[in-house]
């Protein structure tokens, strides 16, 4: 055995042996390890233990993402051995373990919390797996907005971009002054929320849905024109040597001045409030072209494993407390996100934070709500769509094209054929 896998597999028996097993004691299981995110994990968890009549909760970070917690989780169900509740993304991270037998469902707290009448119905279809609730809404963030250099466009009299004229107007100007248009980072996700922004120009609500169904193909002439339209207007924008950055150093380039614009999720609001660039007066943020109007999110949830009793029932009383409005406020606050209940005072968040969730509300109430395709889209095929739109922006040649929507189209082919779609 090689000395990091002794060292891993030690790690894991520690996190597996510790006292989240004694009665009174709970363990929930995330993986925000530092900054704004364990601010805020740590405020929402003392808040629970705060209301909890007779159970305590501890926190217990395992570190990476949700890929090396849901490999951890897996070997607690093995163990016997899962915590009384953890992070998990939403839609088919949670059917996975669904499907497996390995999740409570929660229709007493979904009530007990009105879930219905708290959390929008775009974020309610995606913690729901056949009709029932899987999880618990806690962490939301809009991945549909752009960023922006309050002193360049200032200084270059730059309108705020409304549609994909305007924002291409603005990169020109931001180029010719010699400045980076627009930042991106490299890795699955970025390109891919970029993307979302044409992709919803082209097919709209409706198709973005169907996308998610599997009803429309990638080798449609929707889905081609989205490539064209994030082509024509997006691509061109992108700063130099993009791909090899992360999405932080590329929000420090903003910081800086070097470059105009970045589309990012709203975490990097927090970023920037941390590094001292002051929302309204360093930075602002519009809705991306194509989605003015409309909120597409990122959210995580909390669920419960299969277990004893004594554990579900401690662990419906965490989810409770983090789905009220002021469990919401404790997590959203620090972390720089927003409450997916939309019974939160507004007045609880700073000057990005009070627009986002003005944009939140207001696409609620349209019913105009959109939760990120990824996490929509059988597990395999969200991956490789992100893998394919990050290899379109790096080269967005017409053979790259042809092979991206032929990659894609035989995996959907694939799921199709596998039934592995779900009608959100």
């Amino acid at each position: 055995m090689s000395k990091s896998t002794f060292l891993g597999a030690m790690a894991l028996t520690a996190l597996l042996g510790s006292s989240a097993y004694a009665q009174d004691n709970f363990e929930v299981w995330h993986y925000y390890a530092a900054g704004s995110e364990l601010a805020g994990m740590n405020a929402l968890i003392d808040y629970s233990n705060s209301q909890a009549k007779d159970a305590k909760f501890t926190g217990v970070v395992v570190p990476g993402n949700v890929v090396e917690l849901r490999r951890q989780l897996q070997t607690a169900f093995l163990g016997g051995r899962p915590p009384a509740a953890y992070q998990s993304s939403m839609a088919f991270e949670l059917k996975a373990f669904v499907d497996g037998g390995r999740l409570h469902p929660i229709p007493d707290v979904w009530e007990q919390i009105k879930g219905d009448e708290i959390f929008p119905a775009g974020v309610q279809r995606v913690v729901k797996i056949g009709g029932q609730p899987y999880g618990v809404p806690f962490d939301l963030s809009l991945i549909n907005n752009v960023f922006y250099n309050v002193k360049l466009f200032k200084e270059l009299g730059l309108e705020v971009p409304t549609d994909w004229d305007s924002f291409a107007k603005a990169c020109s100007a931001l180029s010719k002054a010699g400045y980076q248009p627009l930042g991106n980072a490299g890795g699955t996700f970025w390109s891919l929320y970029n993307f979302y922004s044409p992709l919803v120009s082209i097919v709209g609500e409706e198709g973005y849905y169907k996308i998610a169904r599997g009803e429309l193909g990638f080798d449609s002439p929707e889905f081609s024109k989205a490539l064209d339209l994030y082509r024509d207007k997006m691509i061109p924008c992108y700063a130099k040597n993009w791909s090899g950055k992360t999405w932080t150093q590329t929000a420090d380039d903003v910081v800086n001045g070097s470059t105009g614009m970045f589309m990012m999720g709203a975490w990097v609001a927090a970023y920037f409030e941390q590094a001292g660039f002051k929302g309204g007066e360093g930075f602002d943020l519009f809705q991306a072209p194509g989605t003015v109007g409309k909120s597409v999110f990122q959210m995580d949830v909390l669920a419960v494993p299969a277990g004893p009793e004594a554990t579900i029932a401690a662990a419906n009383q965490f989810l409770v407390a983090a789905a009220s409005p002021e469990g919401q406020a404790a997590f959203a606050v620090p972390k720089g996100s927003l409450a997916p209940n939309v019974k939160v005072d507004a007045s609880v968040y700073n000057y990005a934070g009070a627009k986002l969730a003005k944009q939140f509300s207001d696409a609620s109430a349209k019913d105009a709500v959109l939760p990120n395709l990824f996490f929509l889209l059988p597990t395999a095929l969200g991956t490789e769509l992100g893998n394919q739109i990050q290899r379109f922006a790096i080269d967005p040649s017409d053979a790259t094209k042809a092979e991206v929507i032929s990659t894609l189209e035989g995996l959907r082919q694939e799921a199709l054929a596998n039934k592995a779609f779900i009608a959100w």
